[in-house]
């Protein structure tokens, strides 16, 4: 049986380790001791943008299916990550979720609103707010996400509003 793309991002491929039939238990390993493992904390460009989308997606203590997904689509999609291969994806996403747990959401955010440009921020933001929709449900802690990147990101309310309506237009189901 060939490894899925969860289980590559998880690093189980190469170890040759079974899946746990439960989604969440296969992803809660992904982030099980990394505190304090030496993130990297130089930042690029591409780290920048990733933090507050990988901040959006552990918003909920929760990593769903969706939501690995919807990361490998923004990295397959935009412009920022096209030159990356796969593996050197996942290889950001894991630094940049070991920067997250190391610092904290609201440090590393910072860091990348440092780093990126006004047109960046709002780039950020709206892969955020992606990440955010991709299970279908928007609970508290992550919409206290979004109200916390919206200050980080300098981004003015009435704009993330309008950037937040347009993810939101993107989720329409065929029904709609």
């Amino acid at each position: 049986m060939s490894p899925s793309k969860v289980d590559i991002l998880l690093g189980r491929a190469a170890s040759g380790l079974r899946p746990p039939t439960d989604f969440r238990a296969r992803t809660a390993s992904l982030f099980a001791g990394l505190r304090g493992q030496g993130a990297e904390t130089s930042l690029d460009v591409q780290t920048a943008v990733m933090i507050p989308i990988v901040a959006a997606m552990l918003a909920d203590g929760r990593v769903e299916e969706e939501e690995v997904l919807q990361i490998e689509t923004i990295c397959a999609t935009s412009p920022i990550f096209d030159r990356n291969s796969i593996a050197e994806n996942e290889r950001l996403i894991v630094s940049v979720t070991r920067m997250i747990q190391d610092q904290g959401i609201e440090k590393a955010c910072r860091s990348a609103a440092a780093m990126l440009t006004p047109a960046l921020k709002e780039t950020a933001f709206i892969y955020a707010v992606r990440m955010i929709f991709s299970d279908g449900y928007i609970g508290e802690l992550e919409r206290e996400v979004i109200d916390s990147l919206l200050s980080v990101l300098e981004i003015a309310e009435e704009r993330g509003r309008i950037l937040i309506e347009v993810v939101s237009v993107m989720q329409h189901p065929v029904t709609a």
